[in-house]
């Protein structure tokens, strides 16, 4: 990627393909400053704000939605806080694969996803587990603050805080974070938000996640025509979309969707006529987490390259 494209500045991007594991802030930011996360900081409004009010700490932000990405670039750019960096991945993942133990200083979260109806609650973000983890990553004192316009997600929160280290501050507050959602919640009536500060008492021990390499392969021989992908259902699923070919340079690739964990990345594999055959791996900047998921997805490419005949 050029540094520099229509959107804005990618100054301020961390692009997954190239990152370190687990995180060097140091390195990024060039500084030592303290750390700031914002989950799902959407068109990046209070992200930048929290950038401009304290120049002298690191904000790192993560959110899932491509344009939402670019939209929050594009304003970085044309402001002028230079202590921002993005990442277009999940946040529960940043926390187990990037942050070290007791790295960050402060984390934000405006108006989650509460998902209201019971049967969706095993999709809501602060479960038990996730709070640990939080724990584990917020320094002495450490805060995690979440703001929502929903008392009964509040209330549900607080019945996982047993065990994860953090003591609870609830309050009313009105609007003050001038976000999309905020905004919405305000023109519908609403003037009261409940704000629930978490407070780390205790430090509870979760180990950071390691990265395995993901295997590159070779075959011998490739037949576009006659490959199938076959998808994969289970705990991890996988399902593969139309194969692109191009014959002239002899190069292919193939999408794959890939849920895990209750999360989902899209990969983009390669199939490429090398000296030693054809090769079968992830394809460069492809910005997906080199997880179980992804090594699958790639193993099942290769035996369906193994396996096209004339």
């Amino acid at each position: 990627m050029k540094n520099n494209y229509e959107h804005g500045s990618l100054d301020s991007y961390l692009d997954v393909d190239s990152l370190t594991f687990p995180l060097d802030c140091k390195f990024v930011f060039g500084n030592d400053h303290p750390l700031d996360i914002e989950i799902g900081f959407g068109t990046g409004e209070y992200l930048i704000r929290l950038a401009s009010a304290e120049p002298l700490v690191n904000f790192i932000g993560f959110d899932q939605a491509p344009k939402r990405v670019i939209k929050t670039l594009r304003k970085i750019h044309q402001g002028e806080a230079k202590n921002i960096r993005v990442l277009e991945l999940d946040a529960v993942w940043g926390f187990e694969y990037l942050l070290m133990s007791q790295s960050v200083r402060k984390v934000h979260c405006l108006f989650p996803c509460p998902w209201p109806k019971k049967r969706h609650a095993k999709h809501r973000l602060f479960q038990s587990q996730v709070l640990k983890l939080i724990n584990n990553r917020l320094e002495h004192q450490g805060i995690l603050r979440i703001v929502t316009d929903q008392k009964p997600y509040v209330e549900w929160i607080m019945e996982q805080l047993a065990d994860t280290g953090f003591e609870a501050e609830q309050s009313i507050v009105g609007p003050a974070y001038q976000t999309k959602f905020e905004k919405k919640w305000q023109a519908a009536g609403q003037e009261e938000f409940y704000a629930l500060d978490l407070h780390k008492n205790k430090h509870i021990q979760i180990s950071l996640k390691e990265m395995e390499p993901v295997r590159t392969y070779f075959a011998k021989e490739f037949f576009p025509d006659q490959v199938s992908f076959v998808d994969q259902s289970g705990p991890v699923t996988i399902k593969f979309h139309e194969l692109i070919y191009d014959s002239l340079q002899k190069k292919g690739m193939v999408h794959a969707i890939i849920t895990e964990d209750r999360k989902t990345q899209y990969l983009w594999i390669m199939i490429v006529h090398t000296t030693r055959g054809w090769c079968v791996g992830a394809a460069p900047g492809t910005a997906a987490l080199p997880t179980e998921g992804v090594r699958k997805a790639i193993a099942l490419a290769y035996e369906a390259v193994e396996q096209s005949k004339k």
